[in-house]
């Protein structure tokens, strides 16, 4: 299956090579509505990163349980 290249998302994937590629100091969060693609465009970034690079993904749509 032919793989469809991002449209339109240039910006925001030099955006996010330019973040991934300073020293870290801050927590990035890639946030938008539902079904936007963010998840899609952070794997299609990933793939291309080095692979000395150290990767965390948390997935903020799980449910909050709360105490007892």
């Amino acid at each position: 299956m032919k793989r469809i290249e991002f449209h339109d998302r240039g910006e925001e994937i030099k955006e996010i090579k330019a973040i991934l590629g300073r020293e870290p100091s801050l927590i990035t969060f890639v946030y938008g509505p539902i079904n936007s693609g963010k998840t899609e465009l952070m794997s299609y970034v990933v793939q291309q990163l080095p692979r000395d690079y150290a990767i965390f993904h948390i997935n903020l749509r799980g449910k909050v349980h709360q105490g007892l």
